[in-house]
């Protein structure tokens, strides 16, 4: 006999479609949580480098290679051009003032200064002559004058006797009239030649000088062509150390022409370019450090360019209290060019991360010490070891330093 089943609940029916229906949506679920929720990358601990965010003393300050060269520089100059014979030196050398740098020859010079010393001794003969002719003539002259004079002093003696004979009746009033007359004429004529006489004897003085004016520029413009000869050997002008000299045996070199340049080796300065993003903080005074060997040097900013040349302009420093031994010109050091004085800020250390986040966000580890999230950051002001934080992180906060490239977009990463 058949016995009627009791018919089963819907659900023990359907358990199998309701179990598969509660596993469909769980894995959507998961899935949508995966979607929306923040994405994880896990990492090797090896790859995890923690640093802290800490209160400490920021000093901003510009890294830049500087290069060590002569406070002070001549540029040595050919006076005379001509082919170059012998070159005496070479870059690098130490110099002392008067030491030969080149030997130039110029034949075309060479027979200007055999044309002008020709010159010169038949001009200095011509005017010998001269010289001669105007003393002969000097002396003429005297003579001419003491006759005159002589002339004078007898005809007021004739004429005193004449006055003389008039009054003792020898001579009649009509005759001494006559000797008065002939006393004035001479005497009047007599006083004409003796000035002219002293005209002559005054222009033969002045002729005298003037040719021994001539005679002297004469002998200047001789010295000057036998300094033109001089010149055709190119002297250190001071001591110290040559540079870029770029004279060749059998080249050309023209008048004027920068040949070299001397660095007096007494005192140094630092040269060094900056990025033109700094024109306007740096200026003449701020302070600067290097390290040289060992020790740790001051000095200061003296100079600076405003020309910006490939986004960078030039700067000059000089050393304070540095052993001028331990330069060298050429010499290339490492400095720190400080910005202002150190303050207390939240600084962290610099990082590969800044690659990629560009300052604007940060991996913040949590407490558990095993994951890092992102968290989002502000930064200020840089230097060679420290960010200084503006915003995001507080102090004893530790964050991932390493490079963020492997991360993707996680912003949540494990180890």
């Amino acid at each position: 006999m058949d016995i009627k089943l009791p018919k089963k609940p819907w659900y023990v029916r359907y358990r199998t479609y309701l179990i598969g229906g509660a596993v469909l949506i769980a894995l959507i679920v998961y899935a949508l949580m995966l979607q929306l929720g923040p994405r994880t990358l896990k990492i090797e601990i090896d790859d995890a480098q923690i640093a802290m965010a800490e209160e400490g003393e920021f000093l901003e300050y510009i890294d830049v290679n500087g290069v060590v060269c002569p406070a002070t520089s001549m540029r040595v100059n050919a006076k005379e051009g001509g082919t170059v014979e012998q070159v005496c030196c070479h870059n690098g050398d130490v110099l002392k003032r008067g030491d030969t740098i080149l030997v130039l020859s110029n034949p075309k010079v060479l027979e200007e200064i055999t044309a002008e010393r020709q010159s010169y001794d038949l001009q200095q003969m011509q005017h010998r002559q001269q010289l001669i002719e105007m003393q002969q003539k000097s002396i003429t002259l005297r003579s001419q004058a003491l006759q005159a004079a002589f002339e004078m002093k007898k005809m007021e003696q004739d004429y005193e006797l004449a006055k003389e004979e008039a009054q003792m009746g020898v001579r009649s009033q009509a005759q001494l009239k006559v000797a008065r007359e002939e006393y004035e004429y001479n005497r009047r004529r007599t006083l004409l030649n003796m000035e002219s006489l002293r005209q002559d004897s005054v222009l033969n003085v002045i002729n005298r000088q003037l040719i021994q004016q001539q005679m002297a520029m004469e002998a200047q413009k001789l010295g000057n062509s036998n300094r033109r000869r001089e010149a055709l050997v190119v002297l250190a002008p001071t001591d110290g150390q040559i540079s870029n000299l770029n004279a060749v045996v059998g080249g050309q070199v023209s008048a004027g022409e920068e040949v070299g340049e001397i660095g007096v080796l007494t005192d140094f300065k630092v040269t060094a370019r900056l990025n033109e993003y700094y024109i306007d903080r740096v200026q003449s005074g701020l302070s600067a450090t290097s390290v040289l060997k060992e020790h740790k040097y001051s000095f200061e900013v003296s100079r600076t360019t405003p020309h910006v040349e490939d986004h960078s302009f030039a700067v000059e420093l000089r050393p304070l209290g540095v052993d001028k031994s331990s330069l060298r010109s050429g010499q290339t050091l490492r400095l720190q060019i400080e910005l202002g004085t150190p303050e207390q800020r939240l600084i962290i250390p610099r990082g590969n991360f800044y690659a990629q986040t560009g300052g604007q966000w940060i991996m913040v580890v949590d407490e558990t010490g095993r994951c890092a999230h992102r968290v989002p950051i502000k930064l200020g002001r840089q230097n060679t070891e420290y960010y200084e934080v503006v915003s995001g992180l507080n102090a004893g906060d530790r964050i991932l330093i390493n490079d963020y490239g492997s991360f993707g977009e996680a912003e949540v990463v494990r180890w």
